[in-house]
Protein backbone atom coordinates (compact mmCIF):
# COMPACT_ATOMS: atom_id res chain seq x y z
CA UNK A 1 0.00 0.00 0.00
CA UNK A 2 1.15 3.36 -1.09
CA UNK A 3 1.96 6.24 1.57
CA UNK A 4 0.74 9.70 0.30
CA UNK A 5 3.68 11.99 -0.50
CA UNK A 6 6.37 9.18 -0.54
CA UNK A 7 7.77 6.62 -3.13
CA UNK A 8 10.62 3.62 -3.12
CA UNK A 9 13.61 5.20 -5.00
CA UNK A 10 14.24 3.35 -8.48
CA UNK A 11 17.13 3.68 -10.94
CA UNK A 12 15.60 5.96 -12.88
CA UNK A 13 15.13 8.68 -10.38
CA UNK A 14 18.80 9.20 -9.76
CA UNK A 15 20.88 7.67 -12.40
CA UNK A 16 21.76 10.93 -13.40
CA UNK A 17 22.72 12.23 -9.95
CA UNK A 18 24.35 10.01 -8.70
CA UNK A 19 27.13 10.33 -11.24
CA UNK A 20 26.84 13.95 -10.63
CA UNK A 21 27.83 13.40 -6.76
CA UNK A 22 30.87 11.19 -7.78
CA UNK A 23 31.87 13.61 -10.12
CA UNK A 24 31.39 16.54 -7.36
CA UNK A 25 32.49 14.49 -4.39
CA UNK A 26 35.04 16.75 -3.29
CA UNK A 27 34.88 19.77 -5.11
CA UNK A 28 34.78 22.98 -3.10
CA UNK A 29 32.54 25.43 -3.55
CA UNK A 30 33.25 29.11 -4.51
CA UNK A 31 36.15 31.07 -3.76
CA UNK A 32 34.65 34.46 -1.61
CA UNK A 33 37.89 36.79 -1.44
CA UNK A 34 39.53 35.77 0.90
CA UNK A 35 42.45 33.00 1.74
CA UNK A 36 41.86 32.46 5.56
CA UNK A 37 37.84 32.35 5.10
CA UNK A 38 38.73 29.53 1.89
CA UNK A 39 39.77 27.12 4.14
CA UNK A 40 36.39 26.90 6.64
CA UNK A 41 33.60 28.14 4.27
CA UNK A 42 32.89 28.32 0.29
CA UNK A 43 29.62 28.95 -1.14
CA UNK A 44 27.70 26.12 -3.13
CA UNK A 45 24.93 25.73 -5.01
CA UNK A 46 22.42 23.57 -3.47
CA UNK A 47 22.95 24.60 0.18
CA UNK A 48 22.26 26.99 2.81
CA UNK A 49 24.29 29.14 4.54
CA UNK A 50 22.39 30.64 8.36
CA UNK A 51 24.06 33.34 9.82
CA UNK A 52 23.76 34.92 13.26
CA UNK A 53 25.08 37.45 15.79
CA UNK A 54 24.45 40.06 17.85
CA UNK A 55 22.79 43.69 15.94
CA UNK A 56 26.03 45.16 14.38
CA UNK A 57 28.42 42.42 15.12
CA UNK A 58 28.89 42.93 10.36
CA UNK A 59 26.88 39.64 9.82
CA UNK A 60 25.01 41.35 7.05
CA UNK A 61 27.99 43.05 5.57
CA UNK A 62 30.10 39.85 5.86
CA UNK A 63 26.76 37.88 3.47
CA UNK A 64 26.54 41.30 1.05
CA UNK A 65 30.41 41.07 0.64
CA UNK A 66 30.65 37.57 -0.18
CA UNK A 67 27.15 37.85 -2.31
CA UNK A 68 29.40 40.54 -4.28
CA UNK A 69 32.25 39.03 -4.60
CA UNK A 70 30.67 36.34 -6.02
CA UNK A 71 29.02 38.36 -9.04
CA UNK A 72 32.62 40.15 -9.49
CA UNK A 73 34.50 36.58 -9.74
CA UNK A 74 31.47 34.46 -11.35
CA UNK A 75 28.93 36.28 -12.75
CA UNK A 76 25.97 34.87 -9.83
CA UNK A 77 22.79 36.67 -9.59
CA UNK A 78 21.33 37.12 -6.53
CA UNK A 79 17.81 37.61 -4.42
CA UNK A 80 18.12 39.78 -1.69
CA UNK A 81 14.95 40.60 0.88
CA UNK A 82 16.99 42.71 3.78
CA UNK A 83 14.56 45.03 5.28
CA UNK A 84 17.34 45.13 8.43
CA UNK A 85 19.74 46.73 6.09
CA UNK A 86 17.01 49.33 5.32
CA UNK A 87 15.20 51.03 2.11
CA UNK A 88 16.15 49.79 -1.18
CA UNK A 89 18.01 53.34 -1.50
CA UNK A 90 20.45 52.14 1.47
CA UNK A 91 20.71 48.32 -0.04
CA UNK A 92 22.05 49.67 -3.36
CA UNK A 93 24.07 52.19 -1.58
CA UNK A 94 25.82 49.53 0.78
CA UNK A 95 26.61 47.40 -2.22
CA UNK A 96 27.74 50.67 -4.44
CA UNK A 97 30.25 51.54 -1.26
CA UNK A 98 31.51 47.84 -1.57
CA UNK A 99 31.86 47.45 -4.91
CA UNK A 100 33.91 51.11 -5.40
CA UNK A 101 35.37 51.89 -2.07
CA UNK A 102 33.76 55.07 -2.37
CA UNK A 103 31.36 56.59 0.78
CA UNK A 104 28.23 58.33 0.27
CA UNK A 105 28.61 60.49 3.42
CA UNK A 106 29.61 63.90 1.54
CA UNK A 107 31.90 64.65 4.81
CA UNK A 108 34.22 61.81 3.94
CA UNK A 109 37.42 62.07 2.18
CA UNK A 110 36.29 59.47 -0.36
CA UNK A 111 32.67 60.61 -1.05
CA UNK A 112 31.28 58.76 -4.03
CA UNK A 113 31.18 61.20 -7.34
CA UNK A 114 27.82 61.00 -9.62
CA UNK A 115 29.10 59.24 -12.60
CA UNK A 116 30.34 56.61 -10.30
CA UNK A 117 26.84 56.43 -9.28
CA UNK A 118 25.21 56.00 -12.38
CA UNK A 119 28.14 53.54 -13.67
CA UNK A 120 27.50 51.33 -10.27
CA UNK A 121 23.83 51.42 -10.72
CA UNK A 122 23.62 49.40 -13.97
CA UNK A 123 26.17 46.88 -12.62
CA UNK A 124 24.12 46.11 -9.33
CA UNK A 125 21.05 45.52 -10.75
CA UNK A 126 22.52 43.25 -12.80
CA UNK A 127 23.19 41.01 -10.73
CA UNK A 128 20.95 41.91 -7.60
CA UNK A 129 17.49 41.56 -7.39
CA UNK A 130 16.11 43.66 -4.12
CA UNK A 131 13.01 43.03 -3.23
CA UNK A 132 10.95 45.14 -1.30
CA UNK A 133 7.44 45.72 -0.12
CA UNK A 134 5.69 48.58 -2.10
CA UNK A 135 2.41 47.57 0.68
CA UNK A 136 3.69 48.14 4.36
CA UNK A 137 0.90 45.63 5.47
CA UNK A 138 2.24 42.59 2.86
CA UNK A 139 2.89 39.59 4.82
CA UNK A 140 5.65 37.10 3.07
CA UNK A 141 5.95 33.76 4.47
CA UNK A 142 9.93 31.73 4.11
CA UNK A 143 7.39 29.32 1.64
CA UNK A 144 6.75 32.58 -0.92
CA UNK A 145 10.18 33.80 -0.74
CA UNK A 146 11.41 30.38 -1.25
CA UNK A 147 9.15 29.24 -4.29
CA UNK A 148 9.74 33.24 -5.91
CA UNK A 149 13.73 32.37 -5.93
CA UNK A 150 12.57 29.55 -7.95
CA UNK A 151 10.42 31.38 -10.30
CA UNK A 152 13.34 33.64 -10.87
CA UNK A 153 15.74 31.50 -11.49
CA UNK A 154 13.53 29.80 -14.40
CA UNK A 155 12.93 33.15 -15.73
CA UNK A 156 16.30 35.01 -15.25
CA UNK A 157 18.65 32.87 -13.78
CA UNK A 158 19.79 32.89 -10.29
CA UNK A 159 22.53 31.24 -7.99
CA UNK A 160 21.52 32.47 -4.29
CA UNK A 161 18.36 34.18 -2.58
CA UNK A 162 18.63 35.54 0.90
CA UNK A 163 16.77 36.90 3.87
CA UNK A 164 18.05 39.59 6.30
CA UNK A 165 16.09 38.84 8.49
CA UNK A 166 14.25 35.70 9.61
CA UNK A 167 11.81 37.74 12.12
CA UNK A 168 11.17 40.33 8.93
CA UNK A 169 8.90 37.17 7.51
CA UNK A 170 5.29 35.74 8.22
CA UNK A 171 5.49 32.91 10.02
CA UNK A 172 2.53 30.65 10.37
CA UNK A 173 3.76 28.33 13.31
CA UNK A 174 0.40 28.22 14.36
CA UNK A 175 -1.22 26.10 12.13
CA UNK A 176 1.33 23.77 12.35
CA UNK A 177 0.88 23.42 16.24
CA UNK A 178 3.86 25.49 16.89
CA UNK A 179 7.00 26.96 16.88
CA UNK A 180 9.19 23.66 17.40
CA UNK A 181 6.78 21.82 14.53
CA UNK A 182 6.52 24.66 12.13
CA UNK A 183 10.88 24.94 12.08
CA UNK A 184 10.81 20.96 11.24
CA UNK A 185 8.30 21.71 7.93
CA UNK A 186 10.03 25.12 6.95
CA UNK A 187 13.81 24.45 7.37
CA UNK A 188 13.99 21.03 5.49
CA UNK A 189 11.57 22.33 2.90
CA UNK A 190 14.12 24.93 2.46
CA UNK A 191 16.99 22.61 1.96
CA UNK A 192 15.12 20.89 -0.78
CA UNK A 193 14.39 23.41 -2.66
CA UNK A 194 18.06 24.53 -2.53
CA UNK A 195 19.02 21.45 -3.50
CA UNK A 196 16.69 20.63 -6.28
CA UNK A 197 17.16 23.81 -7.81
CA UNK A 198 20.78 24.48 -7.35
CA UNK A 199 20.31 27.64 -5.67
CA UNK A 200 22.07 28.45 -2.71
CA UNK A 201 20.04 30.14 0.25
CA UNK A 202 21.17 32.24 2.99
CA UNK A 203 19.27 33.16 6.41
CA UNK A 204 19.75 35.94 9.01
CA UNK A 205 18.72 35.05 12.38
CA UNK A 206 19.34 37.47 15.43
CA UNK A 207 19.83 34.90 18.60
CA UNK A 208 19.01 35.89 22.09
CA UNK A 209 21.23 37.37 24.28
CA UNK A 210 24.16 35.05 25.87
CA UNK A 211 25.26 35.45 29.19
CA UNK A 212 28.30 38.01 30.28
CA UNK A 213 31.41 36.36 30.93
CA UNK A 214 33.39 38.79 32.54
CA UNK A 215 31.31 41.78 31.33
CA UNK A 216 31.29 40.28 28.32
CA UNK A 217 28.57 38.24 26.12
CA UNK A 218 29.88 35.15 24.78
CA UNK A 219 29.32 34.68 21.35
CA UNK A 220 26.29 32.90 20.81
CA UNK A 221 26.00 29.81 18.98
CA UNK A 222 23.09 28.29 16.93
CA UNK A 223 21.84 27.28 20.08
CA UNK A 224 21.32 30.76 20.93
CA UNK A 225 18.18 31.10 18.16
CA UNK A 226 14.35 30.66 18.97
CA UNK A 227 14.12 27.17 18.26
CA UNK A 228 17.92 26.61 18.12
CA UNK A 229 18.20 22.49 18.08
CA UNK A 230 15.69 22.73 14.97
CA UNK A 231 17.91 25.23 13.32
CA UNK A 232 20.97 22.93 14.08
CA UNK A 233 19.38 20.09 13.50
CA UNK A 234 18.22 21.01 9.71
CA UNK A 235 21.22 23.53 9.49
CA UNK A 236 23.83 22.59 6.73
CA UNK A 237 26.44 25.84 6.82
CA UNK A 238 26.22 27.79 9.99
CA UNK A 239 27.62 30.47 10.97
CA UNK A 240 28.26 33.29 13.94
CA UNK A 241 30.19 36.70 13.03
CA UNK A 242 30.46 38.10 16.72
CA UNK A 243 32.45 41.80 17.79
CA UNK A 244 33.29 42.14 21.78
CA UNK A 245 33.56 45.74 21.38
CA UNK A 246 32.12 48.03 18.35
CA UNK A 247 34.18 50.35 19.01
CA UNK A 248 36.47 47.99 17.03
CA UNK A 249 36.90 46.63 14.01
CA UNK A 250 37.76 43.00 14.42
CA UNK A 251 35.64 40.49 13.83
CA UNK A 252 35.54 36.66 15.52
CA UNK A 253 33.48 34.62 12.86
CA UNK A 254 33.26 30.74 13.77
CA UNK A 255 31.89 27.93 11.52
CA UNK A 256 29.77 26.27 14.02
CA UNK A 257 28.55 23.66 10.80
CA UNK A 258 29.73 23.32 7.83
CA UNK A 259 27.92 20.77 5.46
CA UNK A 260 29.01 18.63 3.37
CA UNK A 261 32.23 18.34 4.47
CA UNK A 262 33.74 19.56 0.89
CA UNK A 263 32.18 23.09 1.56
CA UNK A 264 34.51 23.25 4.10
CA UNK A 265 35.58 22.96 8.01
CA UNK A 266 34.36 23.94 11.80
CA UNK A 267 36.78 26.87 13.00
CA UNK A 268 37.28 30.34 14.56
CA UNK A 269 38.58 32.90 11.93
CA UNK A 270 39.90 36.67 12.97
CA UNK A 271 38.57 39.31 9.93
CA UNK A 272 38.85 43.09 10.71
CA UNK A 273 36.66 46.04 8.85
CA UNK A 274 37.57 49.12 6.73
CA UNK A 275 35.01 51.36 7.39
CA UNK A 276 36.32 53.87 4.22
CA UNK A 277 35.74 51.41 2.41
CA UNK A 278 33.11 49.05 3.76
CA UNK A 279 34.76 46.22 3.21
CA UNK A 280 36.81 43.22 5.27
CA UNK A 281 40.07 42.42 5.12
CA UNK A 282 42.81 39.91 6.55
CA UNK A 283 45.70 40.31 7.88
CA UNK A 284 48.78 37.56 8.06
CA UNK A 285 50.37 38.26 10.80
CA UNK A 286 47.47 40.23 12.96
CA UNK A 287 48.54 41.77 16.46
CA UNK A 288 45.16 40.60 18.99
CA UNK A 289 42.62 43.45 19.42
CA UNK A 290 43.97 45.57 16.06
CA UNK A 291 42.24 49.07 16.78
CA UNK A 292 41.14 50.93 13.23
CA UNK A 293 42.27 54.47 13.38
CA UNK A 294 39.38 55.39 12.40
CA UNK A 295 37.46 54.61 14.93
CA UNK A 296 39.97 56.02 17.22
CA UNK A 297 39.36 59.60 15.85
CA UNK A 298 35.52 59.12 15.94
CA UNK A 299 35.38 58.53 19.78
Amino acid sequence: MAIDGYKVTETGDIIDKIFKHRDNFNNKGKYLGWKGLDKFYSMQLGNCTDWTGFPMSGKTQVLMECLLNTSKFYGWKHLVYFPDVGSNVEIVADLIHKLTGKSFNPKERNVIKDREIRSSLDWIFQHFHILTKKDVKAKMTPFQFYDYAVELKQKSGLQTASIDSWKDLSHPYHEFGGYAQYLEVVLPYRNQIAEDNELHLHTIIHPKLTEKINGKRSVPSPYDLKGGSEWFNSGKCMITVHREDLNYNQAIINFNKIKPRSAGQIGQLIMWFDKEKFLYYEQENPAPNVYNKIYAKEK
